[in-house]
């Protein structure tokens, strides 16, 4: 029996594996920093493959970057420049392409709250359509289903929505609170000092309940990656869900990104039902950064 469910995994695994390996990651950069009173967190957007920084957020919009303290009070951040400036092209030269990073700063005075501090940044719900056009040419459009003109035929859609968390903490830390989004991961471990070795363990909650993995029906799997370990070989740890818990044991100092996806199907009678005319499958993606120390 075990052999069986192993052949039914393998081919599952590297399937789903190597399709969302090559989605793009959104992340929230934490840079806390005392050399100079006040304490102060510097925040950035990470956005691509390679932690901290990859890419430019040109092809997703962020729809919400917010401030939460240990309360759950809601402080929105400015969002990143949604307009492209000109490039430049220096004779002979490498282009140069502008964008915003969203950097905000988070001064930590006296009168700040202990417990912890949830920075969090979500995209709004893109999409991408596959069809034929009426000359019988398969083409890509970056739109819902429900907005592609000249279509014969749609071959699917896909969407993209992702969410994304990072902390830092006045005092203790505290087990953080929920955010309610659609995909969260939710650590159980203190991330505030997390060393070389020590076991880090995540819950994982898509709509509410735990994202768990049923061969029968899905495989559901967490994954790790530092900017030392891993990220410059494109090397990933990798940890499947069950009872919507994963675990890594740290094995090496860094800045760490742990991201969960999942591929959910759309139809008219499941909890997506409302995005039916707009795509055929979506894609979820949600991140938390952190810090380990030798």
């Amino acid at each position: 029996m075990k052999k069986r469910i192993s052949m039914v995994l393998i081919p599952v695994f590297c399937f789903t594996f190597a399709a969302s390996a090559s989605a793009h990651t959104l992340w929230v950069n934490l840079f806390d920093s005392d050399a100079h009173l006040p304490r102060h967190v510097l925040s950035t957007l990470g956005y691509g493959h390679t932690i901290p920084l990859d890419d430019l957020l040109l092809d997703l919009t962020i729809a919400s970057y917010d401030l939460y303290d240990p309360e759950l009070t809601q402080t929105a951040l400015p969002l990143p420049e949604a307009v492209q400036a000109q490039p430049i092209t220096p004779p002979n030269g490498p282009k140069i392409i502008s964008g915003d990073l969203a950097g905000r700063k988070i001064i930590l005075d006296k009168d700040c709250k202990p417990g912890v501090y949830q920075v969090s940044a979500a995209s709004k719900e893109n999409y991408w359509t596959y069809y034929i056009d009426q000359k019988g040419r398969k083409k890509w459009a970056v739109k819902p289903m429900d907005q592609v003109e000249n279509a014969r035929k749609i071959i699917r859609g896909m969407g993209y929505h992702a969410f994304a968390v990072s902390y830092f903490t006045v005092g203790k830390w505290q087990t953080p609170k929920s955010l309610g989004q659609e995909l969260e991961i939710i650590p159980l471990t203190d991330l505030s000092d997390v060393r070389t070795g020590d076991l880090v363990k995540f819950k994982v909650v898509f709509m509410g309940k735990e994202l768990t993995t049923d061969p029968s029906v899905s495989l559901e799997y967490i994954t790790a990656k530092s900017d030392a370990f891993g990220g410059p070989d494109k090397f990933t740890l990798s940890a499947l869900l069950f009872e919507g818990k994963g675990q890594f044991r740290m094995p090496g100092p860094g800045n760490w990104l742990v991201n969960v996806y999942t591929r959910q199907n759309v139809s008219t009678d499941n909890a997506l039902k409302h995005l039916a005319k707009k795509c055929t499958t979506v894609l979820y993606s949600s991140s938390v950064t952190f810090k380990v120390n030798p």
